[in-house]
């Protein structure tokens, strides 16, 4: 059963995994308002994440900042549902999502 609801795109962005105190580099490769997949670290890929954790996600070069709980993990991709994110950052990410669906539209 398929689960998902509301805008989500592929996409090439530079996160913050903060896991017990230290900021992990990493990539988004899936977003949407409501969670994210993405790359793990190599310091990250052998550990088990806690249930909630830490997150910074870079759009304009501005952080948003978020808790998320895991979700699943796999191949060194795991995703994450967003727990608490202040409203005006959600609309941002939802805003950038209608945007890249709407050049998507006229490229195609």
């Amino acid at each position: 059963m398929e689960r998902r609801n509301g805008s989500r795109a592929q996409v090439d962005l530079p996160i913050r995994a903060i896991i017990d105190g230290h900021r992990h580099h990493c990539r988004a490769i899936d977003l949407s308002p409501h969670g994210m997949v993405f790359e793990r670290t190599r310091a990250l890929r052998n550990r088990t994440l806690l249930d909630l954790n830490a997150f910074e996600i870079y759009l304009d070069g501005r952080p948003i900042r978020t808790r998320a709980r895991n979700v699943w993990s796999k191949d060194g991709l795991q995703a994450v549902r967003f727990v608490t994110m202040h409203d005006v950052d959600r609309l941002t990410i939802a805003e950038m999502l209608d945007t890249m669906s709407r050049a998507r539209a006229v490229l195609h």
